[in-house]
């Protein structure tokens, strides 16, 4: 075999290239690495990227890449100190998103950082912050551990207490790992821990966490800082005479000194059918093992700037009432606080699908109705699961469905897979021939 030497002048000018593009990776590197030390993230993916949080997991919210000052994205006790584990990070990314839970007019800046890790990367950082939060006592800029394990294994919950410009602010960060990612989801509006512990499982999962992750080496767990959660349940909601002040039955945790204080109920907004209301509490021992057993029910009031007449009134995003006897709301069900009557519309099919227990992704056609009976196909899709659609053929299972208008809605009387009106005959002779005489087999 020959081998052909290079020219020197084209030696050189390769040598040059090569070199020119090493020395730029590790420029890169290194600058990726200041920059997201001094607080400046370069976000990697795409605010609607698959494995970090979207607009339906931020109710509605579209995030955007973090650019310029921030808070600190993922927890750093003893910020001066390097941690050992940086020099194994690979890559940052992350987003953020101004939130609105419900629609409600109070917002919440929530964060997202994903770091990649060479392998035990992310784990030796998760133990390293444990070991710091049990270090270091800054008061002006102090971490806290509030609980561990949350959602996943080895997450923590830790709050964040700082001055800036003056002001007192709190923080709070879900923090665990998938694999050798770290991920880090931080609210840094009003140190919301549940609404930190909903976002933080989802992106959590979202990049790829399982339920095998290493427990994080923790030596001190912070019982001495208050952090504020959402009431878990309203038992009942009452209306003063004048209509404008609401009473809330909320249950809270119950136990010794330090499980509760307040709670306090927050008028979160006013519109011409909807009445938005937000009840927190704070505790400092509620996520400590068994620090608060019980549990109990406290009244909580709420003033309206004006009566609140037929108003709806939703409490804590999820939970709707609306006003039925004198002085009382009850709480609205599946289908809204007013469900449609028995009828020949597509809402009232829709409710005539949901007494059929039809599961989710099901189609429902109405074949006939008069207002006292009707008649209505419902199809379930089935087959494989398929990596994308059309990978793989599925199969549609149609039944009939025959029901009767009650008082409460449409009831199912029977079904069946044959055409015609043989089947529902024989089980409602009743049931008028002209809607069924001409039907096919589903």
């Amino acid at each position: 075999m020959t081998v052909r030497r290079l020219p020197l002048v084209v030696l050189r000018t390769v040598l040059r290239t090569v070199a020119r593009t090493v020395l730029g990776v590790v420029l890169c590197g290194v600058l990726c690495a200041a920059l997201s030390a001094c607080g400046h993230v370069l976000a990697g993916a795409g605010s609607e990227g698959e494995d970090m949080l979207g607009a339906a997991d931020l109710y509605g919210a579209r995030p955007s890449e973090v650019s310029g000052a921030h808070p600190p994205l993922a927890p750093a006790p003893c910020a001066a100190e390097p941690f050992r584990s940086d020099t194994a990070r690979l890559d940052t990314r992350a987003i953020t998103a101004s939130v609105s839970p419900g629609g409600g007019d109070r917002r919440f800046q929530v964060y997202e950082y994903v770091a990649g890790y060479r392998p035990g990367g992310a784990q030796a950082y998760l133990d390293e912050l444990g070991e710091r939060l049990g270090r270091c006592r800054d008061e002006t800029d102090h971490y806290s551990l509030v609980a561990r394990d949350v959602g996943v294994p080895g997450t923590m919950l830790i709050q964040h207490d700082y001055r800036e410009d003056g002001a007192e602010k709190t923080g709070v960060y879900l923090v665990g790992r998938a694999g050798d990612r770290l991920v880090s989801v931080l609210e840094s509006t009003a140190g919301d821990a549940t609404l930190v512990n909903e976002f933080g499982v989802r992106a959590l999962r979202r990049a790829g966490a399982t339920g095998e992750a290493t427990p994080s080496a923790v030596t001190h767990e912070d019982t001495s800082r208050w952090v504020t959660y959402a009431v878990s349940a309203v038992t009942e909601v009452r209306i003063s005479p004048d209509g404008r002040v609401l009473t809330l039955d909320a249950r809270v945790p119950d136990g010794p000194d330090g499980c509760l204080r307040g709670p306090t109920g927050r008028l979160d907004g006013f519109e011409p059918k909807l009445v938005r209301v937000d009840i927190r509490f704070e505790s400092r021992l509620l996520m400590a093992g068994n620090g608060c057993p019980g549990e109990r029910t406290v009244p909580v009031e709420v003033r309206l700037p004006k009566p609140l007449g037929k108003r709806d009134v939703v409490v804590n995003l999820d939970q709707l009432y609306t006003p039925d006897r004198p002085g009382l709301l009850r709480r609205c069900g599946e289908l809204g606080c007013h469900p449609a009557p028995t009828g020949c519309t597509p809402d009232s099919y829709y409710q005539a699908a949901r007494d059929a227990d039809a599961p989710q992704h099901s189609y429902h056609q109405e074949r006939g109705c008069d207002g006292k009976w009707l008649v209505m196909d419902i199809s379930v899709n089935s087959g494989p699961v398929c990596e994308r659609p059309g990978e793989c053929a599925g199969a549609s299972r149609a039944t009939r469905f025959f029901y009767r208008a009650t008082p409460s809605g449409w009831r199912v009387m029977m079904t069946t897979t044959k055409p015609g009106c043989d089947d529902v005959l024989a089980a409602e002779p009743r049931f008028p021939r002209e809607l069924c005489a001409t039907l096919t087999a589903p």
